[in-house]
This record gives C-alpha cells, structure tokens and sequence, in this order.
C-alpha cells in the first residue's frame, strides 16, 4: 500500500506541476495615455496687394478704336465699356455682349505705355448683326493687348499689331453721344 501512496503522491505532484505549466496568465492590460491634440494653428488673412494701379481701376468708355495702326480710324456706334478691379479681374460691355477677362501688368515700360497682357475673354452669346462686327473688333484688339497708358481721364491700350483702343471715364465724355439702341 505504501507504493501506491508514494504513487498516488507521484502522480498528484506531476498533475499540479503540470497544470502549473499549462495555465495562462491574465492578458495584460493596455496602457492607455491621454490623448493629445494637435496644436490650433490661427490663420490671419494678410490683405492681397492690387495688381493693378488704382489709376487704372475704375469705369472706362470706349470712344476711338484705331485699326490698322491708327490709320483707320472708327467710333463706336454703341457704348463700349471697361471696368477694371484692383485684383485683376475685369468686366464690361460691348454693345451687344457682357464680357469680362483678367489683366496682368508685365512690368515692362515699352513706347506705348507700360506692359500688360490681357486673358481670358469670355462673354455672353447674344447675337447682334448689326453690331458684331464692330464687337468681333473690339474683343480682339482687347484680346491682344501689350501695353497701356492712363493720361489723367483718358487711357489707351495698344494692341501687338498696332491697334488702338482710346477710353475716356463716363464722367469726361466731352460730348456724350447717343446711342442707338441695339439688339
């Protein structure tokens, strides 16, 4: 009897160490930190700085188109008008059309004034036939536009083929003309 107590003792001493050996230990638990934010980062708007002059920015009437280098010379039958903005942008109307664009001084001084490049043109597509030759000709000497000149209230822009535009502001018109209405 006494082998099968030291056997029965054998056997329980193994059990308990091999229980010992197969028993699983508590997950451990996850370190949790405190959750940091990110740093506020505070915008402040900086004003833009115009692109162009202010001598440029206001509302201008077309009163002369010079063609063929200034030796054909037309007056427009219908107010053509321009308003130029500080940021670049500018807006106006043909006779016909809304148009706008934007201008970019190129900061060159050139013969005829100093350097601007105009882009852009978009109008509407109302269709005047009695006008849209005199439009057709406006937008493209607008379009091609290399340089500008503001003397007191009169500005003209000189196209890379010659062509000039003259504008007075509304206010100067020495006379005002009447224009008949289109459409």
């Amino acid at each position: 009897m006494r082998k099968f107590l030291v056997s029965l003792a054998f056997l329980m001493i193994a059990a308990v160490l091999i229980a010992g050996c197969t028993t699983q230990n508590p997950a451990p638990q996850p370190v949790t930190t405190p959750a940091t934010l990110p740093p506020t980062v505070v915008v402040t708007a900086t004003p833009v700085p115009p692109v162009l002059p202010a001598q440029l920015t206001r509302n201008w009437v077309v009163t002369t188109m010079a063609i063929q280098d200034g030796t054909a010379i037309t007056y427009p039958t219908t107010e053509i008008s321009l308003t130029f903005n500080p940021d670049g942008s500018f807006t106006g109307y043909d006779g016909c059309n809304n148009y706008f664009g934007s201008a970019t001084p190129t900061g060159i001084t050139t013969q005829k004034g100093n350097g601007m490049t105009i882009s852009n043109i978009a109008s509407s597509k109302k269709y005047c036939e009695s006008l849209a030759q005199q439009e057709t000709m406006y937008l493209a000497i607008l379009g091609k536009t290399m340089a500008y000149n503001v003397n007191g209230n009169q500005l003209s822009m000189t196209a890379t083929t010659g062509d000039v535009l003259i504008y007075q502001t509304p206010a100067t018109l020495v006379t005002p003309k009447q224009y008949s209405p289109q459409g």
